[in-house]
């Protein structure tokens, strides 16, 4: 594979080893700044408005939620040293509010851009909450990640714990219910122009809900498939994408809205239980991929036909967990 022209934006690159934050120019990837090494990078949520403004949480082998305000040159620590911080969210209507899922399972909100957090306590309320579990110590709790939340729908909250189930609130987390309980939840996306439509990915494969939450269904062709990333074209919101961890085709492509899929970017190689699928912010037909070349170091891959080839860019990194992509303003 070699390297080939597509347009520049900016990357946030989170690895085992804190953050990297990268300029993709015209034909080349330049790593400009790095931030708080020695963190394993659990979520990434970038100001839609201002791609200097990036939240960072991490986990497993790091601790606690981050802040940049000047793209990566320095952050803030928000506290949350006594946990790990696996998903965090902006409010898709009002980037000020931010939920933040951890481990112990808690769900946070702030509404200050991050000053200060309440926890929504009646998360340890929901039926299931002592079935769940996560095989690291210390915790061996579960998490909360792959938190959604739909602009026509901004008063509910759709969130995955893995291993455990899947949450919904329809009134900002004063009540849930729960679907897909014993499920290992991992992603959960609502369709950008239908919010009756939900997905999740999980490490049984995909499922589908066409009302709301309120029923899923198991996507056939992709049963069984350990799923992780989900991603949808913003311009075509009938096609989407999703990350497998499978050597040799790890990514897979829908264009009628998740009743069929094809398999894209064969021979690619996987990336284990990481998020690293990410399309271009203002040229969908532009995706990035970040998959393994060893235990430790990761490889970029780019393609500017949806999919249709793939090409390295870059030298490889440290082994990549999430990624991010904004504009480079």
């Amino acid at each position: 594979m070699t390297e080939t022209g597509f347009p520049d934006c900016r990357l946030y690159i989170g690895s085992g080893d804190g953050i990297r934050v990268a300029h993709l120019g015209e034909e080349t990837l330049t790593i400009e700044q790095t931030g708080i090494e020695g963190q394993n990078v659990r979520d990434i949520a970038v100001h839609p408005d201002d791609p200097n403004d990036v939240f960072v949480g991490c986990g497993l082998r790091g601790w606690g939620l981050h802040h940049s305000t000047d793209g990566g040159r320095s952050f803030d620590t928000l506290g949350f040293e006594d946990r790990w911080v696996w998903g965090v969210t902006r409010h898709p209507t009002d980037p000020r509010t931010l939920y933040v899922g951890t481990e112990p399972p808690m769900l946070y909100v702030s509404t200050d851009n991050g000053e200060t957090f309440d926890s929504i306590d009646t998360i340890e309320e929901v039926d299931s909450r002592d079935q769940w579990t996560f095989f690291h110590e210390p915790f061996y709790a579960g998490h909360i990640h792959g938190i959604d939340i739909h602009p026509e729908r901004p008063q509910r909250i759709v969130a995955g714990v893995e291993h455990g189930a899947l949450l919904i609130s329809e009134d900002k987390g004063q009540t849930w219910r729960e679907r897909l309980v014993g499920q290992d939840l991992h992603r959960v996306r609502s369709h950008p122009a239908d919010p009756s439509q939900l997905f999740a990915a999980t490490g049984a494969g995909l499922y589908h809900s066409e009302d709301g939450g309120k029923s899923w269904y198991s996507v056939e062709s992709l049963r069984g498939r350990y799923l992780h990333s989900i991603v949808f074209d913003s311009t075509r919101p009938q096609r989407l994408y999703v990350y497998a961890d499978r050597d040799g085709e790890p990514l897979y492509r829908s264009d009628d809205g998740g009743a069929t899929w094809s398999q894209i970017g064969e021979g690619l190689p996987a990336a284990r239980p990481a998020d690293n699928l990410r399309l271009h912010p203002t040229d969908a037909d532009t995706i990035f991929y970040a998959g393994d070349r060893s235990e430790r170091m990761s490889q970029l891959f780019v393609s500017t036909d949806a999919g249709g080839s793939w090409h390295e860019i870059g030298e490889p990194v440290e082994k990549v967990w999430r990624v991010a992509l904004a504009p480079r303003k």
